[in-house]
């Protein structure tokens, strides 16, 4: 009797470690081609209304959750933002002497 509720437990916890690396092997990262289409398509036309307009006008097909996956990354890169509509922005200054120019000549709004 001993034995087979031993074996009984051991298939449960095999079972559950194969469920679990199941789950594990859905989820994905992007690749970074997808990382860098997505932004150059942001960068490019500066701003969207809404996410639903800048997934459809990607060049390329991506999963939707992969597209959200990048853009969580952009928004904690601090690469884009979102405005209280839903508007994305691209915010990320690429070139460091543009920056400074831009800077020199705007007016601080204190």
């Amino acid at each position: 009797m001993y034995i087979y509720i031993n074996v009984y437990m051991h298939k449960c916890t095999l079972y559950c470690m194969s469920e679990s690396a199941i789950l594990e092997k859905r989820t994905h990262s992007p690749n970074l081609d997808t990382i860098q289409m997505i932004e150059k398509t942001i960068e490019d036309k500066h701003d969207f209304r809404t996410v639903t307009e800048l997934y459809h006008s990607l060049p390329r097909g991506v999963q939707y959750a992969t597209f959200k996956k990048v853009l969580v990354y952009l928004e904690e890169s601090n690469k884009i933002s979102y405005d209280a509509k839903g508007t994305v922005f691209w915010i990320f200054a690429r070139n460091k002497p543009g920056l400074v120019v831009l800077e020199k000549e705007s007016t601080q709004l204190r």
